[in-house]
């Protein structure tokens, strides 16, 4: 229980310290910034909302491919499920029950294979942040010389580096095998048994190229229409900029929203204000923020209502997840 709050605490902390910056930043903005939001189209609204829910789609076949690699066959529909009943997880729950561990409770209890079930999860959210990442360093090096802050160029080779490591770890037995012994080295002794199980199920993947490579394709896709996403959002409260502007700058907001707070507030609002007010007033900067934070709590409340219809999780479930 005390290991529960410290870790709710600690994001909550986050949380208002970022909230805290995005109030400094924006001080005498955010009344204008309001403003903007009653000014709203609502054409450009509804094709986010259709955006969101196709992309969902992309996701759910990555996970399909993904499960299908571990031997795990779950429908189309369930897997789309789990991936919508994971939003409101990520957003409204700051305890260990995070989505992932929802999705891979679920398929766990689906499937009965647990390892195989972590794994699918860890490697849907990989290939997640490869797409991110690819999409982010791309629109860098089309788009670099309107890029006012060095620190972003060496942040996107740093991550770039990362999961080209990963991909190897992935993909290539002669990196993978001392990779292994050097984690197994360094892993305390009750770990090295799930360690040894991990590597084994990574292994499934070296067979399987064309469906590695195709869930990379899906997440591309999805962080694609994720970004024009945001660029509906912020042509429904008027603001006109460049979509490959937003290719370049959704994908940062989204590593930054990665670190640990209450479902991303805070951090997602600074850093949208930070990086787009060298492009907009601040004050729609500010309406930006407001109006992406409004639309992602929306969709995660309408997600779950449905999980409740369904019958939701019960506290003892919630209790079996965590372990």
């Amino acid at each position: 229980m005390l290991k529960k709050l410290k870790t709710f605490f600690l994001r909550f902390a986050i949380s208002v310290c970022s909230l805290g910056i995005v109030l400094y930043m924006v001080r005498g903005e955010i009344t204008q910034g309001f403003s903007h939001l009653t000014r709203l189209n609502t054409g450009p609204l509804a094709v986010a909302i259709a955006l969101n829910f196709l992309s969902i789609g992309i996701v759910a076949l990555r996970l399909n491919v993904i499960l299908a690699i571990q031997r795990i066959h779950l429908p189309f529909w369930r897997n789309y499920y789990l991936w919508i009943i994971s939003l409101f997880f990520n957003l409204f729950l700051p305890s260990a029950v995070g989505g992932d561990i929802v999705k891979a409770y679920y398929i766990y209890k689906d499937s009965g294979k647990k390892m195989a079930s972590i794994t699918s999860v860890l490697m849907d959210r990989f290939f997640g942040l490869m797409g991110t990442i690819s999409l982010a360093f791309l629109a860098f090096l089309f788009a670099k010389e309107h890029i006012e802050d060095p620190r972003i160029g060496g942040l996107l080779f740093w991550l770039a580096g990362i999961v080209m490591v990963g991909v190897l770890l992935v993909m290539s037995r002669r990196f993978a095998k001392p990779a292994k012994a050097l984690i197994l080295a360094l892993s305390p002794k009750p770990l090295k048994d799930r360690v040894h199980k991990l590597f084994d199920a990574l292994e499934l993947y070296r067979n399987r190229r064309g469906d590695f490579f195709l869930s990379y394709g899906y997440s591309l896709l999805a962080q694609g229409m994720f970004i024009v996403l945001i660029y509906f959002l912020a042509r429904s409260i008027s603001i006109d900029l460049p979509v490959s502007l937003f290719f370049l700058l959704i994908p940062m907001v989204t590593l930054v929203s990665m670190v640990p707070s209450v479902g991303g507030l805070g951090v997602r609002e600074a850093a949208i204000v930070y990086l787009f007010r060298h492009y907009i007033p601040t004050d729609q900067a500010v309406a930006l923020s407001l109006m992406c934070g409004l639309f992602i709590y929306g969709i995660g409340c309408l997600c779950g209502i449905l999980y409740a219809i369904r019958g939701g999780a019960s506290i003892r479930e919630l209790e079996e997840m965590e372990p």
